[in-house]
């Protein structure tokens, strides 16, 4: 997601900062929260560096693609998932090997956005955090590596400039046998920091470099000058389906996909998202989880009581289906 994420920025020159804790061969820092990653994690410094986002449109159809793609590669039992987007009703239609066919709207977002480093020219410094002075065909020529929030953790991408960047060197890196421990040591990084992000743990400083994670300490201000006004990444950015905005679209737009295909018993619904809400799932998704809804015209006489018949009913959604801890019911992936 990160290199979708760069893939998608426009005007990246602009947001691009010397930065002097790098080590390694790399001396700029592009990142996707408000807190340079490398000062944080290598000099325990809070250094405000604003964040680069590509255009809210593009982000929620990538994260869309993206985990769509990885739930079609991890549960066996989907056939087929079909990526609709545009005007249409629904997001996603995944088909069951059951004969079910899953009509999903899709809420995702990263716990973790991993920053780009740069080796570029010393001609374009201007100081330690200060805008590099660079063009777009110096830019395309510089090396450059994904760094993993972990000092000595950089996966080297090679020059901006080469065929399928940044895609097809972090994907080379990623499957080569030589570099599975280090994946699995950042694999480890990540459970820990979705641990801190579900539990609000501002004892981890892993918390902070999650998405959500709100303003920094004061400690960040009184010493490092951080700007009053700033956080580091702020709520819209909820991993998973845990903005609350969207908790409430999804399982609205689960309602509205059930009106339309109530009469059809193998049509069902479903939320997907990379990861659960963590944070208000209790709150937010929990009491419509046993919900039945049902339509009006549909009410009987039975026995002497108006009422809906069981199979005249719907749930508010059917499943919520993630990489993690989802909402099955008797579905099996």
């Amino acid at each position: 997601m990160s290199a979708a994420y760069m893939d998608a920025a426009s005007g990246v020159e602009k947001f691009i900062e010397q930065c002097n804790s790098i080590g390694a061969k790399y001396n700029a820092h592009l990142g996707f929260i408000n807190l340079c990653s490398p000062c944080y994690v290598k000099q325990s410094t809070w250094q405000y560096q604003k964040a680069i986002k590509p255009q809210s449109g593009a982000l929620g159809k990538l994260s869309s693609e993206v985990v769509l793609r990885f739930i079609q590669k991890l549960y066996d039992k989907f056939t087929d998932v079909s990526v609709v987007g545009g005007v249409e009703f629904v997001d996603a239609v995944l088909y069951h090997a059951s004969g079910a066919i899953i009509l999903a709207e899709v809420k995702s977002a990263p716990l973790l956005t991993y920053p780009f480093l740069f080796a570029l020219p010393e001609s374009s410094l201007q100081g330690p955090h200060r805008n590099v002075v660079i063009t777009g065909s110096q830019l395309r020529e510089s090396e450059a590596g994904l760094f993993l929030h972990e000092p000595g953790k950089i996966i080297p991408l090679g020059r901006v400039v080469d065929p399928l960047w940044p895609f097809k060197p972090l994907v080379d890196f990623i499957v080569d046998p030589a570099h599975a421990d280090f994946m699995e040591e950042c694999l480890q990084f990540w459970e820990r920091a979705r641990d801190a992000y579900a539990k609000k743990n501002r004892q981890d400083r892993i918390y902070y470099l999650t998405n959500a994670c709100g303003q920094p300490p004061a400690l960040a201000r009184k010493r490092d000058a951080w700007p009053v006004t700033e956080s580091i990444s702020d709520g819209k950015t909820s991993a998973g389906m845990d903005r609350t905005d969207d908790i409430k679209k999804g399982i609205y737009q689960s309602l509205k996909i059930g009106t339309r295909v109530k009469e059809l018993a193998e049509m069902k619904t479903a939320i997907v998202s990379n990861l659960p809400a963590y944070r208000h799932g209790a709150d937010y998704v929990a009491p419509f989880a046993g919900m039945l809804w049902g339509d009006e015209s549909d009410l009987q006489d039975i026995a002497g009581v108006r009422a809906l018949p069981r199979e005249k009913m719907r749930r508010a959604f059917d499943y919520l289906i993630t990489l993690d801890a989802p909402v099955l019911r008797e579905l099996e992936v």
